[in-house]
């Protein structure tokens, strides 16, 4: 039996971007995969192994309720060395496939002598990260629902004037986006079609790291929504849930509501009828069965948005951006799957706190404020950190059941 062994990377698109083996990401990334580095455990197998380059607090997991054991072994350097684990067979399964994310198998792999098969780096990787192939799936989407209201793929330019004429043509408020970039970063909004000082420095940084960026329409957001599929790299494409989350007013993550795929989609279905609701889920496997299929292996998360057209109607913009990566749709998913009682509801959060100490104080607040209850091995309500959470600690990631 292969076991997986996991490492979570956020931001890996940048990492892609570059294309360096040894790429170094930024100090609040590099933080964020330090704090967050055993997420991984919640989506894996309980025979699967999390590698992390330090372990904050070794006992962390066994001091979880014992209903919700086994987890993943989690795994530095230190143990690889002691574990001797050369007879068992491995996989490597990163957050996200990147030069840099795989790089760091290929050591694993010699320093420790294991047996770990490692992806190998496509060319075509690089493309199908970027928005661009976002764009394309839109577009074939569009072609399979010509009677839905979806909105035009954006515009890519590599001149501010070429930004500048997309702004007299068409009605603000505008997004402009770089095209390696996700989970809300990345992004300028501009409510009116004129560019201020800033905006303009922005746009010519952008185009100067990565030689374009793409400009479209600001909708009147009602809901963010995704949908997690998993392609198996031999042109099949499965569909594996909706995911409901939060974002910040700039874009940026924020967290995902938990609760069964009924609860979740009803309100969606009920926006815009359950028939569109499923035609757009067929569309959006068709185009990336013909886009990614044949060529990638591993989970995609597709972005979406409800909203409100100008005639007061709802509806779906139904791929905003792909994301060629595990998820945190993909996490909340396989959370209420594995961990939450059947009808219960919550959120699963990702904060961060510059103050040093507030994460902590904020995590002993709510342990107190709200114990957790299990019923029948599953969560019922209440608190649980899915990652440890010091003093030293500033970001955070915990579900809360109410």
């Amino acid at each position: 039996m292969i076991s997986q062994i996991h490492f979570f990377n956020p931001g890996h698109e940048t990492a892609v971007l570059l294309g360096s083996e040894n790429y170094t990401p930024p100090t609040n990334v590099q933080r964020m995969i330090r704090e967050l580095s055993c997420l991984p455990v919640w989506y894996a197998d309980s025979t699967d192994y999390v590698y992390a380059e330090e372990i904050i607090s070794p006992r962390f997991f066994s001091l979880l309720p014992k209903e919700l054991r086994p987890f993943a072994t989690l795994v530095t350097d230190k143990e690889l060395k002691e574990q001797k684990m050369s007879s068992i067979e491995l996989e490597a399964a990163p957050w996200g496939i990147s030069p840099h994310s795989l790089h760091l198998f290929e050591k694993l792999k010699q320093n420790f002598n294991l047996n770990l098969s490692i992806p190998t780096w496509k060319d075509d990787y690089f493309r199908l990260t970027g928005r661009q192939t976002a764009a394309e799936c839109l577009e074939l989407i569009r072609q399979q629902l010509p009677d839905l209201p979806i909105p035009v793929a954006p515009k890519f330019c590599r001149k501010i004037r070429e930004v500048e004429k997309y702004l007299i043509l068409q009605n603000a408020p505008f997004v402009v986006k770089t095209p390696y970039s996700s989970s809300g970063r990345g992004l300028l909004w501009l409510p009116e079609r004129k560019l201020t000082t800033k905006d303009r420095n922005w746009i010519e940084g952008a185009i100067n790291k990565q030689g374009m960026v793409s400009i479209e329409c600001g909708l009147n957001k009602v809901q963010d929504i995704a949908m997690e599929f998993y392609s198996d790299g031999q042109g099949n494409v499965t569909y594996e849930g909706l995911s409901v989350f939060g974002t910040v007013k700039k874009g940026a993550y924020a967290g995902n509501v938990l609760g069964s795929q009924e609860y979740l989609s009803e309100p969606i279905k009920r926006w815009v009828g359950e028939e569109v609701y499923l035609q757009i889920q067929q569309a959006v496997t068709h185009a990336l069965k013909s886009i990614y299929g044949n060529v990638y292996c591993g989970y995609l998360g597709v972005d979406m948005i409800v909203y409100k057209t100008k005639n007061d109607a709802y509806a779906i913009h139904p791929c905003i951006e792909v994301n060629m990566r595990y998820t945190m749709g993909m996490l909340a998913l396989r959370f209420n799957q594995k961990y939450l009682a059947p009808k219960a509801i919550g959120d699963f959060n990702l904060t961060y706190e510059s103050k040093q100490g507030e994460a902590y104080e904020r995590h002993s607040f709510m342990k107190k404020a709200y114990p957790l209850t299990i019923e029948n091995g599953k969560i019922r309500e209440g608190y649980l950190p899915l990652c440890p959470v010091t003093k030293d600690t500033k970001y955070r990631a915990y579900i809360l059941v109410m």
